[in-house]
């Protein structure tokens, strides 16, 4: 844990204000505060991480390798938002590479510790799955609407103002 992860820190985070002060506090030795430069990876897509992380300050571009093997650029992730969830879905590879497009400051969760906390307090685990699921159903909605915009469709689809 590191010196300045405090509860009252935590609860300043959009991801995890919504937990009482003591499911923070029960939080607190999984987390630990990281700084990457921009330019640096966080992690690699395939990769197996044990963590997840929340974005304290800057923006992480999440990049998706084509099938030219280039790196492309899909969505760009800001201050108090969830990055890198693979971990907490099991021993999977991470979806895509997380690069530091600004100097970045994230707090990273042992996903370990964060499922035992999930699975001890029922209540926590329900609303902080609650909260990673709005994270997934926001980067799906991205997702289809660059794909909307690939095709031509994107004006389309925002006119219609559907979800679908």
């Amino acid at each position: 844990m590191s010196d300045n992860v405090t509860p009252e820190f935590l609860k300043t985070l959009d991801f995890l204000a919504p937990a009482t002060d003591e499911e923070l506090r029960l939080l607190m030795p999984a987390a630990q505060v990281e700084q990457y430069p921009a330019g640096s990876r966080l992690f690699r897509e395939g990769d197996h991480v044990a963590h997840v992380f929340v974005v304290t300050s800057g923006t992480v571009d999440l990049e998706v390798n084509g099938a030219d093997d280039c790196p492309h650029r899909v969505q760009t992730i800001g201050a108090g938002e969830l990055l890198g969830w693979s971990p907490l879905l099991g021993p999977g590879a991470m979806t895509a590479t997380a690069r530091a497009a600004t100097p970045v400051r994230v707090v990273a969760l042992d996903a370990g510790a964060l499922l035992k906390l999930c699975t001890a307090d029922p209540r926590f685990g329900y609303h902080f799955m609650r909260r990673t699921a709005a994270a997934l159903a926001a980067r799906l909605d991205a997702t289809r609407r660059q794909l909307l915009d690939a095709q031509g469709r994107g004006a389309v689809y925002a006119a219609a103002g559907s979800r679908w």
